[in-house]
């Protein structure tokens, strides 16, 4: 595969652990942030302590709120991970100002929640240590191609899909960022659509550079996810994130 010249230097359909994730999966984590949030975001601030890229991720989810807002927003996370507790909420409301908070020991019952397959899809990664989860992809979407997060392929094959999926971690050398985005399609018929989709973009690295593996249609097929897995070099997430 040829190097490009972009930030991404692999993309790749992820199919391992797929259907161990659809029978599998812990179940939803019940969240203490506001219950009107579009989307949510779960930190392991034990996980992020002295990862290479956790500082510059953490003030770029910052940007799925209100220019307004984000340096509030980013004030509080710094401010929370100094307490060195087990998790961080966050909530975006639309049109308000973003939440950060330690959990209640009893979160109420009609609140958010962070389904178990974006629990599974953090478990999966090294070090993982950031899952953002939306069932409205739009926006988060527009965000992520508007900040160039993702390939403009990856955001046309998403648009369809009924919820999202972001997660992040480091290689334990701390040598790669490494990051997987879940989309979840309502049939089959569409998941294998959006990945034929992909699939016919393969090599244009502007768009997105990728390989699919052997057998990623059938599985995408029956579990109704599209999986995409990103091994970054830390040195250009630093250098990208810097320039923020």
């Amino acid at each position: 595969m040829p190097r490009p010249a972009a930030l991404l230097l692999l993309v790749l359909i992820s199919v391992g652990g797929l259907l161990a994730w659809r029978w599998l999966r812990p179940g939803d984590l019940r969240l203490s942030v506001d219950p009107r949030s579009r989307e949510v975001a779960v930190i392991d601030a034990r996980e992020a302590a002295g990862r290479r890229c956790a500082d510059g991720v953490l003030r770029a989810l910052a940007e799925l709120t209100d220019l307004t807002s984000r340096e509030e927003l980013r004030a509080r996370l710094a401010e929370l991970r100094t307490t060195k507790p087990e998790r961080i909420e966050v909530g975006f409301v639309p049109a308000g100002p973003a939440e950060a908070r330690l959990p209640l020991s009893q979160p109420p019952a009609d609140g958010k929640t962070l389904p178990g397959l974006a629990r599974a899809q953090l478990a999966a990664l090294p070090h993982g240590y950031l899952v953002a989860h939306t069932d409205e992809v739009g926006p988060l979407l527009e965000t992520a191609g508007r900040r160039r997060w993702l390939g403009r392929a990856l955001v046309e094959a998403g648009q369809s899909a009924e919820s999202a999926t972001i997660a992040v971690g480091e290689s334990d050398d701390g040598s790669f960022l490494v990051a997987t985005v879940a989309f979840a399609y309502r049939t089959g018929d569409e998941a294998e659509a959006a990945l034929r989709q992909l699939t016919e973009r393969r090599g244009d690295f502007d768009a997105l550079g990728f390989a699919a593996r052997p057998g990623a249609d059938r599985l995408t097929r029956q579990t109704k996810l599209l999986v995409v897995r990103f091994d970054i070099e830390t040195d250009l997430v630093l250098r990208a994130l810097g320039r923020r």
